[in-house]
């Protein structure tokens, strides 16, 4: 099924968007949650049991109104990306509906208690808030001067706390609509980012699948790492002897930066603070032809442990090491290409193994499922 259009609900005026809960501090949620018409409020709600009667009252005030037709939406994210020559990207693609019976390929199991708060939260009201992220080959060529056209003069324009700013219109027009559907496809559209929200929309039942499809071959996409701290009474360095050189970190450079510089490395912190950089042993290296490193590091320790966290922030992880919280794993970015591996031969990577950059915004517009009316859109 390709995409299609929906009417969708979106802010009567100044949007109150948030990020979603992988791109956002405690500090953030509460002074967010401080403003009773914030987005956050439906995408990561404090008592389920209200959510009814918040989206009821917020439809009264006209907080939120609905597009007068069906709707699909232009939208892009422009960016930096930092590194040893900081470039700009601008990221373009469209928001709509695909039926839950796509051909949608996952590459990342979910975290059980993520999932059942996701889905506690849709049995309470099937409202989806934040477009998942999906890729899909395509004619984007056709489709991208349409889209910047609409974007030249956007609704609503957003810069957010990482530098992202985020423009987003509605397109009513039917013969773009359709054109733009057309140029779509039928997938398969990989999931890049929001395995949870759609597995949750699967587990309650719902129908449609509020996405944010962009090109699958995009320079613009960047993913990283989500590094780990692990407790546990499982002898790790032992554990990892038989596949990992060990070499005590030269700190010359931090060591997050030391091992992007060595092949198939990870960096390991004691509890106490003392380093490592561990290589994988060449006799190993065939094995990341079948399943990246991080798959294989589960199976051999993380999988064993008593409790994984995870931080994108690898000097948190080192400082908490260093506190003797736990040991701290200091990983490599994955490929894009190991990621679309893991989704066409329907393998599940870790949870948390992938963080594109940059995440949608929850509340830009609103799909709600309830919603049965018939229309037309613009000729």
């Amino acid at each position: 099924m390709s995409l299609k259009a929906f009417y969708g609900w979106v802010y009567r005026e100044e949007p109150r968007v948030a990020p979603v809960v992988d791109a956002i501090l405690p500090s953030q949620v509460e002074k967010l949650r401080l403003d009773p018409y914030q987005a956050i409020h439906l995408s990561l709600p404090e008592r389920n049991e209200c959510l009814p009667q918040l989206w009821e009252d917020w439809i009264k005030r006209r907080v939120v109104v609905s597009e007068p037709l069906p709707t699909l939406y232009a939208y892009s994210q422009t960016f930096y990306q930092y590194g040893e020559r900081p470039q700009a990207y601008q990221r373009l693609g469209i928001i709509g509906l695909l039926t839950l019976d796509a051909l949608l390929l996952p590459h990342e199991k979910t975290l059980d208690s993520r999932l059942e708060a996701i889905c506690q939260t849709y049995r309470h009201l099937l409202l989806q808030t934040t477009p998942i992220h999906v890729l899909a080959s395509a004619a984007w060529e056709a489709i991208f001067p349409l889209l910047q056209n609409y974007l030249s003069c956007p609704r609503f324009s957003v810069g957010g706390v990482d530098g992202v700013m985020h423009r987003w219109t509605p397109i009513h027009h039917l013969k773009h609509q359709e054109f733009i559907c057309e140029k779509i496809g039928r997938g398969p559209f990989f999931i890049a980012d929001g395995h949870h929200r759609w597995k949750a929309a699967l587990d309650v039942g719902a129908i449609h699948l509020l996405v944010y499809v962009t090109p699958l071959q995009d320079g613009s996409l960047h993913i990283v790492p989500t590094h780990r701290l692990v407790e546990g009474k499982v002898p790790f360095l032992e554990a990892l002897q038989k596949y990992f050189e060990f070499r005590s970190s030269t700190a010359r450079v931090p060591l997050w930066r030391e091992i992007q510089g060595l092949r198939y490395a990870i960096g390991i912190v004691e509890p106490g603070g003392k380093a490592w950089t561990a290589r994988l042993r060449p006799s190993y290296w065939s094995y990341l032809q079948e399943r990246p490193m991080i798959s294989w590091l589960h199976e051999w320790v993380f999988d064993s442990a008593e409790k994984v966290e995870f931080s994108r922030d690898p000097i948190r992880m080192i400082e908490a090491a260093t506190r003797g919280e736990g040991w701290a794993f200091l990983l490599p970015p994955l490929r894009i290409e190991e990621v679309h591996q893991a989704a066409l031969q329907g393998q599940k990577l870790p949870p948390k193994s992938t963080y594109f950059f940059p995440k949608v915004l929850s509340g830009m517009c609103f799909y709600y499922e309830g919603d049965t009316r018939i229309g037309f859109a613009a000729p």
